[in-house]
């Protein structure tokens, strides 16, 4: 399987949504809003794969607003090359918020470097609390 990255345009909007829909560990945004955001797209074999999508807060910070991918693409290297691609692109330092009971996500961020910098307790609908990523890119 050949992965690929690039930035998403209004037109991958739909393929969002399905990755989104499918994902429900992720954010349930509406697709409009991601117009608000950088917004890079992963390809296996020319298929949308995932998404993440990341504001530059102040120069030298960056943060994930939301990462999804498609179940049928997980654990094949999707979430990590976007994560890779982002680190390349925003020297500095990057922050996140995962579900405390998000295992998978969290043994990703934690096998990649990631650092907990904080929790955000009741964060989540449902009274789940965020923990608090970092990490440095450069």
């Amino acid at each position: 399987m050949s992965l690929s990255i690039r930035t998403a345009t209004p037109s991958d909007y739909p393929a969002v949504a399905r990755i989104q829909g499918a994902a429900p560990e992720a954010a349930q945004w509406p697709v409009g809003d991601y117009s608000n955001f950088d917004l890079l797209l992963a390809l296996a074999d020319g298929v949308p794969a995932g998404f993440c999508a990341y504001r530059e807060t102040v120069p030298g910070e960056t943060e994930i607003l939301n990462l999804a991918v498609a179940p049928e693409f997980r654990r094949k290297g999707v979430a990590t090359l976007l994560l890779s691609e982002l680190y390349g692109r925003y020297p500095g330092d990057i922050f996140l918020e995962v579900a405390e009971d998000n295992l998978p996500a969290l043994h990703l961020y934690q096998k990649a470097g990631w650092v907990k910098s904080g929790v955000r307790p009741f964060y989540y609908p449902g009274g789940k609390s965020a923990i608090v990523m970092k990490k440095s890119s450069c």
